[in-house]
């Protein structure tokens, strides 16, 4: 399609893929703005990221930001919808999304990673009103 440019910027510990996805004109009061979609490892999800075209102080505006929470999207297609209402999507963008996705699958966490899900499930239980563990 028209108007789509799609890179793969996947980190070189493959912790995670990160697309950037042109925004066409569908958005006529944000011509500037960009999307990325991609797949988290550390969370098993996937994210889509719409920001505004930067402003007078050079701040770009988050419209929307989902795959923040743990699976929260499980499959390459429920981030793409997310983003369709800001941009026309490549016939071919869900497979490499999946591509992206496989190719982490054999990554293990690293101490920083272990971390960040221990006080991620620290928060959880908290929030949940229960006890962390000891």
């Amino acid at each position: 399609m028209r108007g789509i440019r799609s890179e793969s910027r996947a980190g070189s510990d493959r912790n995670d893929a990160r697309d950037h996805v042109g925004i066409p004109a569908r958005d006529r009061r944000n011509p500037q703005a960009s999307a990325f979609v991609g797949w988290d490892r550390p969370l098993q999800t996937y994210f889509a990221q719409v920001l505004s075209a930067p402003d007078e102080d050079g701040e770009e505006i988050e419209l929307v930001w989902v795959g923040t929470a743990f699976g929260e999207l499980p499959r390459a297609v429920d981030a793409i919808r997310v983003l369709e209402p800001y941009c026309q999507i490549e016939a071919s963008l869900a497979a490499q999304l999946e591509i992206d996705r496989m190719a982490c699958l054999a990554t293990r966490d690293g101490p920083n990673q272990l971390e960040a899900k221990a006080f991620m499930a620290r928060l959880s239980q908290i929030k949940d009103g229960s006890e962390p563990e000891a």
